[in-house]
């Protein structure tokens, strides 16, 4: 008698760990204690600053795995990649959300979470609803620094990806 995991795919074996940690991660998102009080200036401070070493650090993997795949070595696997994008979105999400409690005239229309995540999407997406929006000049610096990486970094990754007949793939 086999188990239930025995019958799965392998393909849907080698994704259930990224969908699981996409969902743990987006727990975290809205569990995570984040609120702009006179009490808690330094542990907003400390969570924006773990926030964009996050960032900081998620676009320094991807932008050595794009150097990796420009000189034809193997790099990391297509669910790697996915799990960094998703940590990536989280993390500007985040960056986002907390530059609102810290300067609330910097992005119009942003009060909740779920408006960072919603904004962070559309930016990454390009499709910009406008409904939320950058207004101020710290926000739009890091829209802009968001528009180039997911330009530079996010397309050519998958670009190499898609059309590299040489690296193995991995999904």
């Amino acid at each position: 008698m086999s188990s239930r995991s025995d019958e799965r795919s392998p393909r849907s074996k080698a994704w259930s760990r990224p969908i699981l940690t996409f969902g743990g991660l987006l727990v975290a998102y809205f569990a995570f204690p984040l609120k702009w009080t006179a009490d808690s200036a330094v542990a907003v401070g400390a969570s924006l600053l773990v926030t964009v070493g996050a960032l900081a650090l998620v676009g320094a993997v991807m932008i050595k795995e794009l150097g990796s795949v420009r000189r034809g070595a193997p790099g990391r696997g297509t669910r790697v990649l996915a799990m960094l994008l998703i940590l990536l979105v989280m993390a500007a999400s985040l960056t986002f959300f907390l530059l609102d409690q810290a300067r609330p005239d910097e992005l119009v229309g942003l009060k909740t979470r779920t408006d960072a995540l919603y904004f962070t999407l559309s930016t990454m997406t390009t499709v910009g609803y406008g409904d939320v929006h950058a207004e101020g000049q710290v926000a739009r610096a890091l829209v802009c620094v968001m528009i180039v990486f997911n330009i530079v970094v996010v397309a050519s990754l998958v670009r190499a990806q898609t059309s590299s007949p040489t690296r193995p793939r991995n999904d």
